[in-house]
């Protein structure tokens, strides 16, 4: 008697049922791996990733950054030196291979949120671009005569436009809300706010009272914008046109404002807001303008007599919570299980649960001294680390081979969407 064995099935002829499934499980690496075993995943993939019901898992956030110089010579030549790189703070592994880098390249990263990086070239015109999909949105034009330059304006728009444009962001990764579905943005020397709808195609002033601002982050439907003395403004987008509902300017803390007065010679200061387990959260960088290999300041005389010595560094972080009943800031030792993001990107806020490769009770930053970033072609984008809040220590995790870093390491959420 012969027994008939059943032909072994194939993976490829799996139904879209089951692979999809599968997807809604995986993790972004994943679901590029997932692509790459046949043509028929590979299909099914894209097409449920670009479906409504898509929602992908969530993840750490990457570092965007240059490859080494000397891995990409061969590919791009000495002159390009063009490669691009993510660093996944999870496996501590670098990953080359799952970008579209030359967009990055023909336009300056002024920001990034969710999976998106905002883009300016030097004729002005702003973009949104997803590097992981290749996706690109081309969102509109700042122009005088929407948002009125001075003299320096026009100079750094097209020689520094991250000087020009400190923060850029993506209102909303979501498709819900359609007066969200756009870019709002700090310009020019007065740091200025202006936002722009994708359908709009032009930018608009925000009317904001407490310029020059610091930051700016989007969460619900609402819009938040951080100024100078450390006043805090929201605007509900969530009608046709922006209402404000808070204009609130808490005392500015004193221990960062007794600082400033002992070591401003010494140290310079940046601000964010970050929203954090529904409260707004204000963080002072303390950079060091000159220190040297110990990490101790030193002054800037001393550039001439010590090859150790390094340019900016940041050395410490101050924390604090907004209070809207006492309108104070209120300081913070600790941020529990958060781990904060900061940088040029979109300031987050997440738990450490959710980030299995970072250290809990941390601020991981990357280098948004835009002002000195260009001022010598030997540093510039170096600056970035993690500072632990429970010891006050600032420390690597990621092994800086350039210290000038070109394009500028950027916060990413991996999405190909």
């Amino acid at each position: 008697m012969t027994i008939k064995r059943k032909r072994d099935a194939s993976w490829s002829e799996l139904g879209f049922d089951p692979l999809e499934c599968i997807l809604r499980k995986l993790p972004f690496l994943d679901v590029l791996r997932f692509k790459r075993v046949c043509r028929s995943w590979f299909s099914v993939a894209e097409n449920y990733v670009s479906s409504p019901c898509y929602s992908p898992c969530f993840q750490t956030p990457w570092l965007l950054l240059p490859s080494d110089k000397e891995d990409w010579g061969e590919k791009y030549g000495d002159e390009e030196e063009r490669g691009l790189c993510f660093f996944n703070l999870d496996e501590k592994k670098e990953y080359r291979d799952v970008c579209v880098c030359e967009e990055v390249y023909e336009g300056r990263c002024v920001g990034s949120s969710h999976c998106w990086l905002v883009l300016l070239d030097k004729t002005a015109n702003l973009s949104v671009f997803n590097p992981f999909s290749g996706a690109q949105i081309q969102v509109g034009s700042l122009t005088e005569d929407d948002l009125g330059f001075t003299d320096v304006d026009a100079y750094n728009i097209k020689e520094e436009p991250q000087v020009f444009v400190p923060k850029a962001v993506v209102m909303s990764e979501s498709k819900k809300n359609k007066n969200m579905d756009g870019v709002v943005l700090i310009y020019g020397s007065r740091k200025k706010l202006a936002f722009c709808r994708y359908r709009d195609d032009r930018f608009i002033e925000l009317d904001g009272a407490h310029q020059p601002y610091h930051d700016i982050i989007c969460y619900a439907h609402m819009v938040c914008a951080l100024s100078q003395t450390g006043s805090v403004e929201v605007w509900d987008f969530s009608s046709e046109f922006p209402t404000k509902v808070m204009d609130m300017t808490p005392s500015f803390p004193l221990k960062t404002a007794e600082f400033q007065r002992s070591f401003g010679d010494l140290y310079s200061s940046q601000f964010y807001l970050v929203e954090s387990c529904g409260e707004l959260l204000f963080f002072v960088r303390l950079i060091g303008d000159f220190v040297d290999g110990d990490g101790e300041l030193v002054e800037e005389e001393d550039l001439f007599n010590d090859e150790t010595i390094q340019p900016y560094k940041t050395l410490l972080f101050h924390v604090y919570r907004l209070d809207p009943h006492e309108k104070k800031w209120v300081e913070m030792e600790s941020l529990g299980d958060q781990i904060v993001f900061l940088g040029g990107n979109h300031s987050m806020s997440l738990r450490g649960e959710d980030c299995p490769g970072c250290i809990k009770d941390s601020i991981y930053f990357t280098d948004s001294y835009w002002e000195r970033m260009n001022e010598d072609y030997s540093y510039g984008g170096h600056d970035i680390g993690y500072y632990n809040l429970r010891d006050g220590s600032v420390n690597p995790f990621y092994d800086i081979r350039l210290w000038k870093m070109k394009p500028v390491p950027f916060w990413i959420v991996p999405d190909g969407s």
